[in-house]
C-alpha cells in the first residue's frame, strides 16, 4: 500500500468503454459520503499507475480537493487479468448492474471471452476458470435470459442506443428492432 498523489493517477484506456460516471443524486451522496468518511477502500492500481478499481473514487478526491489517496498496486501477469479485476471490482462495488445497455452487455462479452465461454460452456482447454453463461449471469445478479439479452444491445447502432440510453426506446422495444434489422 502507498499514499499515491491523485494526478499521477491515469484511469484505464477501457473503463469508459464499460463504465458511466456516476451522475445526478448518485454523484451527489457518493461526493458527501468522500467528504465526511474519506476514500475508505484503496484504489488498485498497476505498478504504472493504471487506474483498475477506483476511477469514481479519484474523480471524487480531485472534484473536492484531496491530493493523495492510498493505493493497492497489484501486478499482474497480462492485460486479461487487469480487464477481469477492472470489471468484477467495479461490478461488485457499485452493486448493480448500472449503466447503459451497450456498456452492460460489452462488460458480459468482455468477460465472456476472458472466461472462455462459448454458447454457454466455458471452453476448457483454455480457461481454468471454469465458468458458464448461467453462472456469470448470477454473478451479476440477472437472469440467463437478461444476460444474452444484454449481450446483443452490445451491438446496437449508435443512433438506437441514444435513444435507449435518453428513455425514448425501451430496452423491450430496442431488442425487437434489433431482431428485425437485417445484417
Amino acid at each position: 500500500m502507498q499514499q499515491i498523489n491523485v494526478n499521477e493517477l491515469k484511469p484505464h484506456p477501457r473503463n469508459n468503454e464499460f463504465f458511466d460516471d456516476m451522475t445526478g443524486e448518485k454523484w451527489k451522496e457518493f461526493l458527501e459520503s468522500i467528504k465526511i468518511r474519506g476514500v475508505i477502500e484503496p484504489i488498485v492500481i498497476t505498478p504504472d499507475k493504471i487506474i483498475v478499481s477506483g476511477h469514481q473514487r479519484v474523480r471524487a478526491c480531485k472534484e473536492i480537493g484531496i491530493t493523495t489517496v492510498m493505493c493497492d498496486v497489484h501486478t499482474y501477469n497480462n492485460e486479461d487479468e487487469v480487464i477481469q479485476d477492472l470489471l468484477e471490482t467495479n461490478i461488485r462495488q457499485r452493486g448493480d448492474i448500472g449503466g447503459s445497455s451497450k456498456k452492460v452487455g460489452k462488460r458480459i462479452k468482455e468477460l465472456e471471452r476472458i472466461y472462455g465461454i462459448k454458447v454457454g460452456n466455458p471452453n476448457y482447454e483454455n480457461n481454468s476458470q471454469l465458468k458458464t453463461q448461467s453462472q456469470l449471469a448470477s454473478d451479476m445478479g440477472m437472469d440467463l435470459r437478461s444476460l444474452q439479452n444484454y449481450k446483443f444491445l452490445a451491438d446496437m447502432i449508435p443512433e438506437l442506443s441514444d435513444l435507449v440510453d435518453t428513455g425514448i426506446v425501451t430496452k423491450t422495444t430496442a431488442l425487437a428492432m434489433m431482431r428485425n434489422l437485417s445484417d
